[in-house]
């Protein structure tokens, strides 16, 4: 886990080349298809939990991350009932961490009955 001055520091930009870019987020979208159970988009955190079964390759994609876009922070949590992440971008981004995240929350045509955050 990065300190907050350390991601305040960071360049807001990904470091993943184009070619990556393509495969990372289609395994990103079909981990989110498969396995988020919950989320909730609080300002610049974004809170997910999935299934228990998915905890591997979610702590995988976390790392891989972290990796790639220095100037967020994401923090795993195992729980019987899954793994939570916490992925925070820094404070500057304000409204814009909705689109940095998009990419971990479910399709945009989703139901009605979806969290506020997708819904516009």
């Amino acid at each position: 886990m990065q300190t907050a001055d350390s991601r305040e520091a960071a360049p807001i930009a990904c470091t993943l080349s184009a070619a990556d870019m393509g495969p990372r987020v289609a395994r990103i979208q079909a981990m989110t298809r498969e396995h988020l159970r919950r989320h909730e988009l609080l300002g610049s955190a974004l809170r997910l939990t999935y299934a228990p079964e998915a905890a591997d390759e979610v702590a995988r994609i976390a790392e891989l991350g972290q990796a790639c876009c220095a100037f967020l922070d994401f923090e795993t949590r195992r729980h019987a009932d899954g793994l939570e992440v916490v992925i925070t971008a820094p404070h500057q981004v304000g409204a814009d961490a909705k689109w940095l995240f998009s990419q971990f929350l479910p399709n945009a045509a989703a139901p009605a009955s979806a969290c506020p955050c997708c819904k516009g």
